[in-house]
């Protein structure tokens, strides 16, 4: 665990890796388009997708001399302009950090680990089946390859709720 110090005329504050990335997290929630986060490592990210997780999963934050910097990996919704969600993330978890811990120089990485797929067919011209068309939502993984299934009792992370 680390931590984030600041030195003040009247003693030293210390705020630790984990506010920091649920302070990011919480703004993430409020990103048109995310739907979930995923952990670093693709095996430990199915359990970020499948599971109820905490707000700052999904973010890594590391402190130096050029200030912070977080990284986030996010799952978005099929159909969406990926670029144009990625500079949402990063403005508004910037935004959200900078407000928070008082820190300017703050750098956000988004890493876009999959895609949620709607159940049913797939928006847009007719064709072959969608990927998660007969059961439920599928997510397309890392580099787009491959695809999970989740199960009736796997429902996702919702960063809304």
């Amino acid at each position: 665990m680390g931590l984030l110090e600041f030195q003040t005329d009247h003693g030293r504050i210390a705020i630790s890796d984990e506010v920091i990335a649920g302070i990011a997290g919480t703004a993430l929630a409020q990103c048109e388009g995310v739907v979930g986060t995923v952990p670093r490592g693709w095996r430990q990210g199915l359990a970020g997708l499948l599971g109820t997780e905490a707000h700052g999963r999904g973010v890594e934050v590391s402190a130096g001399d050029g200030g912070l910097e977080l990284t986030v990996r996010i799952v978005v919704a099929y159909g969406v302009p990926i670029p144009e969600v990625a500079r949402t993330v990063m403005r508004r978890v910037g935004e959200a950090v900078r407000r928070a811990v008082g820190e300017e120089r703050v750098r956000v990485n988004v890493h876009v680990a999959g895609v949620r797929v709607p159940q049913g067919p797939l928006p847009g011209p007719s064709g072959p089946a969608a990927p998660g068309a007969a059961g439920a939502p599928a997510v397309a993984g890392p580099g787009g390859s491959g695809e999970l299934r989740a199960g009736p009792e796997d429902r996702g992370t919702n960063l809304r709720g």
